[in-house]
C-alpha cells in the first residue's frame, strides 16, 4: 500500500515546475542553461518553499 509521500510524489507534475522555471528565466533574460535552472529551483526550495508551505498549511488549518 503506497504511503502519502509516494502518492504525493507521483501526483506532483514536474513538467509544470520545469516549465515555470524556464518561462521565468526567459522573462528575466537569464541564460537558459540546465545549471541556471537547477540553481533557480534549489533557491526556490531553500528560500521560498518553506515559507510558502508554512503559510498554506496554516491557512488550511484555520479552516478546519
Amino acid at each position: 500500500m503506497p504511503n502519502l509521500l509516494d502518492e504525493l510524489a507521483q501526483w506532483i507534475d514536474t513538467t509544470v515546475i520545469a516549465q515555470a522555471i524556464v518561462e521565468e528565466m526567459e522573462e528575466q533574460e537569464l541564460k537558459p542553461t540546465l545549471k541556471n535552472a537547477q540553481s533557480v529551483w534549489l533557491d526556490v526550495l531553500e528560500v521560498g518553499l518553506p515559507d510558502a508551505l508554512k503559510s498554506s498549511v496554516e491557512a488550511h488549518w484555520d479552516r478546519l
